[in-house]
């Protein structure tokens, strides 16, 4: 492992310790009230009613709204570090969520989620999970299978966002600024007020901007990873009479992001192509953005029939559509240029009747729920015509450097007035050369190019016509490149056009289930839980990729030029090479695909929960998840094939209590989890058939987890509190064979795992002072790093890349100061203080082909402030 040098570190340390210094020695020298600290009750909903955590029979951890504070949290990629065994992935419109080592699979608009997500009670699509953090009232992880509450793609857990509802507490509002530094700003404003003595009405509005970490110095690039984005909500709450109450809400989302950066890596000179450690980035990817522009309006119809049944209805329609158009291969070369953009729409429709029952022995749930969802995706693959002709440079000069060939084109270094070897197409010299070459190898069969003028798209037809008679002759060396020649070998009258190919995809899904669960209060100390839900997933799809225009263009040029002629005969026709449709067996294109199926399945849960003391409770549960099949939008295989359902098995055991006189808290959880037909997404480069670029993929497995995880809290005074976080894991996978990005064979052996060392160690500090209240929180989180010569696209110019491989360390603090009576607000924050920067492996489309792949980078140091103004 490379770390980052003893220098460097001690270099940044000085200025990490005056930041904290600043912080601490306020808190000490302020003289003012105590702001105590206490292991206080939450309460969640994870068992769709209210319940203390503590009594929950689930692994679940909580993030309030104090914790998204003390953190900057604005959405839930910012939260992961906080939750053992949860992480989400980065950006906006393509954020997948894994629980306990289980991802979601792709970005794939005919698949799911493993992980489902709801908002206010409303299942979310994987589009909509990075809701903003406005006016949160918390956010609960549920880890383990929770297929019988929360449904379809609750396969390893779900993710239950709450936001402040209405009340009648009187006129209450807020106005909070966040700022710092690299232009960051977000401004949020809440006000709830009673309209009458039956309606109240609550609304927040928040906005944030930031500007990138990187310098793109790609002429005309955009600032990466930049930030534009607006969120509000509003919910009326009418109170109908004593026994029912109706809300009404909408909500809206307006994102302008920049791209997310990808950082350049040759991997053949084992360097940057632009030092991001500098601040520097090339970036060129035309019309790069990430937005999204979502709304959605609904309602919930609560009624409690008598003492014991109560029923609540709730519908919610969300309509959005999602843009990401990124630089794939991290460089501002004209010859190495690729980028993707995906666009979608997503109209969903969710409702669910629910019914609980509550007595002194028996408390039950159920209900029924429905959903349709109605998605668009579009996904083009996009490279200019100078990187097309490179690529048919690489391939001829690969014929030209097999022995064979390079006898029978001899003549190509002998004739060259440099005496050169390998050919670029688009210089002139090298091309008049190669022309004669092939003209005397093939006897003049075509005519030859008339090449003494200016060169035009004739003399390059002729020519490559030549070449394939002559590969052709070797046995056909050259046949299974004829597709990728045939759309690149263009003269230099395209340069600056664009290859663009794009495949496009719609969906129609349904969805419904129909559950219930019951908890039986057996003795004082003893319950048992059993519940079970059956599911129901219909999905129709389809496939179109239409020719890309540059390939139509070649063709009427060629049918124009060569006309029915021999040379017709020989030259392949121009078809589209990019998209994962177009690199296989068969290419299909402007012919639309359809497929539709249907899944069923019956998950459940059995729970034995046992009060041991009046603080202390233990469970063991048996629970099953179910993550429905469906297809992949890039892979017509699944037309005919569609991808099976994925199905988990998952035993617990767990532990919550509160001890010595509720200074300790403890929540241990210990599992044991199957995944049948686990679903994951590659890169894959099939050398089979040759393209310009890897292809996503998804790959089936059957895995199997072990492994526990520990959330510690200690309050050993008033004034003080301690938190611990870390989950360990142990995995065995059996997988599928597939090619890697590289073109390398994986899969098809057991592969056995286990995490690496990770934990948070939150710190809290209230201390007593004369004026308001003062609170200091610190967290310092670490993740071990295991990278070594067996790591994918590894290379050994990466042990001199500034940190790589170096174990994660990152430390965070704040520092607020609150008026006595909590009216005002004022806080000093920094994140990463000690300004460690990490990179990973470099890989993506591009490092097959192009020798080119990118890794980001995470975040530098930053620093702000808070001010809030309550009232």
């Amino acid at each position: 492992m490379n770390r980052k040098s003893t220098d460097t570190r001690l270099a940044r340390l000085p200025l990490a310790i005056a930041i904290a210094s600043v912080m601490a020695t306020g808190a000490m020298t302020a003289t003012a009230e105590e702001r105590s600290l206490a292991l206080e009750e939450v309460i969640v909903t994870a068992q769709k009613r209210e319940q203390n955590s503590m009594d929950v029979p689930i692994a679940v951890d909580t993030f309030s709204a104090q914790s998204m504070e003390n953190t900057g949290a604005l959405v839930l990629e910012d939260m992961d570090d906080y939750v053992p065994g949860f992480e989400a992935g980065s950006g906006t419109t393509q954020s997948g969520l894994s629980i306990r080592g289980v991802q979601s699979s792709s970005i794939s608009s005919g698949g799911d989620p493993s992980v489902a997500t709801f908002f206010d009670g409303v299942y979310l699509p994987s589009t909509a999970t990075t809701i903003a953090f406005s006016d949160m009232a918390r956010v609960e992880v549920l880890k383990g299978p929770q297929g019988t509450l929360s449904g379809k793609n609750a396969a390893v857990g779900s993710v239950n966002m709450v936001p402040n509802a209405p009340n009648f507490d009187g006129d209450e509002g807020f106005v909070k600024l966040k700022a710092g530094n690299y232009g960051f700003m977000r401004w949020e404003g809440m006000y709830n007020t009673a309209l009458s003595d039956d309606v109240a009405v609550r609304i927040n509005l928040m906005t944030n901007e930031r500007d990138g970490f990187l310098d793109n110095i790609a002429p005309g690039g955009k600032d990466v990873d930049s930030q534009d984005n607006m969120s509000g909500r509003v919910a009326v709450l009418w109170n109908i009479s004593e026994q029912t109450d109706l809300t009404v809400s909408a909500d809206f989302d307006d994102t302008n992001n920049g791209p997310r950066s990808t950082n350049g890596y040759d991997l053949t000179a084992d360097q940057w192509t632009e030092d991001p450690f500098a601040g520097d980035i090339s970036n060129d990817a035309y019309g790069a953005e990430e937005t999204r522009d979502m709304y959605s309006v609904g309602f919930r119809l609560n009624h409690e029939i008598n003492d014991e049944w109560a029923v609540s209805w709730w519908a919610n329609y969300r309509d959005l559509e999602t843009t990401n158009l990124d630089d794939q291969d991290g460089t501002g070369n004209i010859n190495t240029y690729l980028h993707t953009d995906n666009i979608e729409t997503n109209e969903i429709f969710y409702t669910e009747l629910q019914f609980n029952f509550n007595s002194d022995n028996i408390n039950f749930v159920g209900g029924l729920n429905y959903s349709t969802e109605k998605k668009t995706q579009s996904t083009t693959i996009v490279t200019t015509s100078e990187t097309a002709s490179s690529l048919a440079s690489d391939v001829l000069n690969g014929f030209l450097a097999d022995p064979a060939a390079a006898a029978l084109l001899a003549g190509y270094s002998g004739t060259h007035p440099t005496g050169a070897t390998t050919v670029d197409l688009w210089n002139p010299i090298d091309f008049t050369v190669l022309s004669g070459v092939l003209t005397a190898a093939t006897g003049n069969a075509f005519g030859g190019a008339a090449v003494s003028g200016n060169l035009d798209a004739a003399d390059y037809q002729i020519t490559l016509a030549e070449l394939l008679a002559a590969a052709g002759g070797l046995g056909g060396a050259l046949a299974p490149y004829e597709s990728v020649l045939a759309a690149t070998w263009t003269d230099a009258s395209y340069a600056g056009s664009l290859w663009n190919e794009a495949v496009n995809n719609t969906g129609d899904f349904t969805s419904w289930g129909i559950y219930g669960d019951i908890d039986f209060v057996i003795t004082e100390r003893l319950n048992l839980i059993f519940g079970l839900r059956y599911s129901e997933d219909e999905k129709e799809f389809s496939w179109e990729s239409p020719l890309a225009p540059t390939a139509a263009l070649l063709n009427a040029q060629r049918d124009a030029i060569l006309g029915a002629g021999a040379v017709g005969t020989i030259l392949p026709e121009a078809t589209n090479i990019l998209s994962p449709l177009s690199q296989g067996s068969t290419v299909i294109t402007d012919t639309k695909i359809k497929a539709s199926d249907k899944w069923t399945k019956t998950t459940g849960r059995a729970v034995a929960q046992y009060q041991l003391t009046d603080e202390l409770m233990t469970y063991l549960s048996y629970s099953t998840g179910y993550k429905s099949g469906g297809f992949d939008s890039l892979d017509l295989d699944t037309a005919t094939a569609s991808i099976d359902p994925e199905l988990v098995n998952n035993i617990e055991l767990g532990v919550k209590g509160d001890f010595f006189d509720g200074q300790v808290r403890v929540q241990f959880s210990y599992f044991e989890m199957e995944v049948e037909g686990k679903q994951s997404s590659v890169t894959s480069y099939d050398p089979t058939y040759p393209g310009i670029a890897g292809v996503p993929q998804i790959v089936s497995s059957d895995d199997n987890y072990e492994g526990w995880e520990l959330v510690l809290n200690w309050l050993p005074t008033d004034t003080i509190m301690l938190g611990l976080m870390t989950t360990q894991r142990e995995s065995e996978s059996d997988s599928e064979q597939y090619f890697d990005a590289l073109g390398a064979s994986q899969g098809g052996t057991t592969v056995k795992g286990e995490t690496l060392d990770s934990y948070t160690i939150t710190f809290d500090w209230a201390p007593e002072v004369s004026f308001g209240s003062i609170n200091f929180h610190m967290d310092y989180i670490f993740n071990e790093q295991d990278i070594s010569p067996t790591s994918d696209n590894y290379t050994v110019g990466l042990e001199n890349v500034e940190n790589f491989g170096a174990d994660k360390e990152i430390l965070n603090a704040r520092i607020a100061w609150y008026s006595d009576d909590d009216q005002y607000e004022l806080a000093l924050w920094g994140k990463n203080l000690l300004d460690n920067q990490y990179t990973g492996v470099p890989g993506g489309y591009t490092a097959s082909t192009f020798g080119v792949g990118h890794s980001g980078i995470s975040d530098p140091m930053t620093w702000g402030i808070d001010a809030r103004y309550n009232f």
